[in-house]
């Protein structure tokens, strides 16, 4: 489990989302990352990239991605060393982060991923309860009234900074 959003001023915090090609590390693979760097509150660097799976995509309807998108693109296990120096010592965000990207990131950078984490789910469970219908993404960009998610993971991570400046006000 993370850490809470209580005490994180002075951290770096890398938000990131990734968009795969199906549900199980493995047999589906990480085909794009979106990584912002922030350091309170301000936006430091980002880390972007398309992956080349090894098997075609089956599932570009969900994030409009397809194997065009992807035809000179890297494989994920080139940029291992890239996306672990580009964490390192950070805090890490994400919507679902602690069920879903860690489980692919865990498993595709071939190493357990150490780093504490704000799961911004975890977040909205805690604080809105049943003052929203579900706790989706989408749901909570309209409820905040910030801009919404579109299943690209760029969108996603600045929704995911937004949904998590609006959590963190909630006293």
């Amino acid at each position: 489990m993370g850490t809470s959003e209580v005490g994180i001023i002075n951290t770096t915090i890398c938000v990131l989302d990734i968009e795969t090609t199906g549900f199980e590390p493995g047999p589906a693979e990480i085909i794009e990352l979106f990584i912002l760097k922030v350091e309170e509150n301000n936006i430091i660097d980002e880390f972007y990239s398309l992956f080349k799976p090894k098997s075609s995509i089956t599932n570009s309807h969900i994030h409009g991605i397809d194997n065009k998108s992807v035809i000179n693109s890297p494989l994920f296990s080139d940029k291992i060393s890239e996306i672990l120096d580009f964490i390192d010592g950070t805090t890490l965000m994400g919507h679902n982060i602690d069920n879903f990207d860690l489980k692919f990131l865990n498993y595709f950078l071939e190493q357990e991923i150490t780093n504490k984490t704000i799961d911004t789910l975890n977040i909205s469970r805690s604080k809105l309860g049943n003052k929203v219908k579900n706790h989706k993404l989408k749901t909570l960009a309209e409820y905040f009234n910030v801009v919404t998610p579109t299943h690209t993971a760029r969108d996603d991570v600045m929704t995911t900074f937004e949904v998590y400046k609006k959590l963190s006000s909630i006293q």
